[in-house]
């Protein structure tokens, strides 16, 4: 058991080795196989983010690494200046046929306008790399009594204004607002997640309920129409009858209605004769005063005679005496 775990751990060891250096190999912090030339840069100012193996590139393609970073102090002027060692790989330099196999010396290089600048690569890792490039315009400043190598000189005031802004900014500020930012972000997902929950339930039972509301609806509004069809059949059908007995009784209607007209011409006859009858200037009316005069007396006599009689019962027999 021992001796397995031993070899478990020996192959753990062997693994992380050849990663480690296949990393070295691949991201090219040592050239074993390949011709360098080594170089050297002072840079007076701030070389945040500059470390060994970070690369050296010439506008943009890598053509070396850092191989050491130091700290100079010149008792004369008592500045303090960061002397940068370089390493270039021959094979990245392709020299034209008949050239020479070694090439130009670092020193025409320079000559010829080669710079050297600090590039800022990741903010947020806090990481740089020197960039080469020609640039005549720019005076080479060189610091022969700090340096053993061929120096190549810095492109700009300490190491380019680039790189002295960026190294102004106020990293950690800004990471640490970050880092709130996330924090809220994560503590808002925290509170969503555990509210989501319940707000999903509210609505699959607002949901049930609604469905049930209408499921409740569309039975009364079936019912209702089904009363409506009955209600609607009862008065078609009242309508039939009604338009049937008025088709049928449409003869009597109407002799009843002649009927009608002529009783009411009787009627306005018979009045108008009434009206002509009791006119002061008729003579109808004159006669019939006469006769009712007549028989007003006639019923004055025999009042008496019923009076005389129930005073005297044998009137009715011996007659009344003159």
């Amino acid at each position: 058991m021992a001796s397995a775990r031993l070899a478990a751990v020996g192959l753990f060891v062997l693994i992380g080795a050849v990663l480690a250096f296949a990393t070295v190999l691949l991201f090219g912090k040592l050239n074993l196989f390949g011709e360098t030339r080594a170089a050297e840069i002072v840079f007076d100012g701030s070389v945040s983010g500059l470390g060994v193996g970070s690369p050296v590139t010439f506008r943009g393609v890598r053509v070396g690494a850092v191989s050491s970073v130091a700290i100079a102090f010149d008792p004369r002027t008592h500045e303090a200046h960061i002397p940068v060692k370089i390493q270039l790989a021959e094979s990245k330099v392709v020299l034209p046929k008949g050239y020479g196999e070694t090439g130009a010396p670092i020193s025409e290089w320079v000559a010829a306008g080669l710079r050297a600048e600090v590039v800022p690569v990741s903010l947020i890792a806090d990481e740089s790399e020197i960039d080469l490039d020609f640039d005549s315009a720019v005076p080479a400043k060189l610091h022969p009594h700090l340096v053993d190598l061929p120096e190549i000189p810095v492109n700009g005031a300490a190491g380019g204004q680039v790189a002295q802004q960026l190294g102004q900014l106020p990293l950690k500020e800004i990471a640490d607002n970050a880092i709130l930012a996330l924090q809220s972000v994560r503590n808002m997902t925290d509170a969503v997640g555990k509210s989501l929950p319940a707000v999903l339930e509210s609505t699959r039972t607002s949901s049930v309920k609604a469905g049930q509301a209408l499921d409740a609806a569309r039975v009364a509004i079936q019912d209702l129409q089904t009363r409506m069809n009955t209600t609607l059949a009862g008065i078609d059908r009242l309508t039939t009858s009604a338009d049937r007995q008025l088709n049928g009784r449409g003869a009597d209607l109407h002799t009843l209605l002649v009927s009608s007209n002529q009783a009411i011409f009787n009627a306005r006859a018979v009045l108008s004769n009434l009206q002509g009858i009791t006119d002061d200037r008729s003579p109808d009316r004159a006669n019939l005063e006469s006769a009712l005069n007549d028989l007003s007396d006639a019923s004055a006599a025999l009042r008496g005679f019923a009076n005389d009689v129930e005073q005297n019962p044998k009137l009715l027999l011996t007659g009344r005496r003159r």
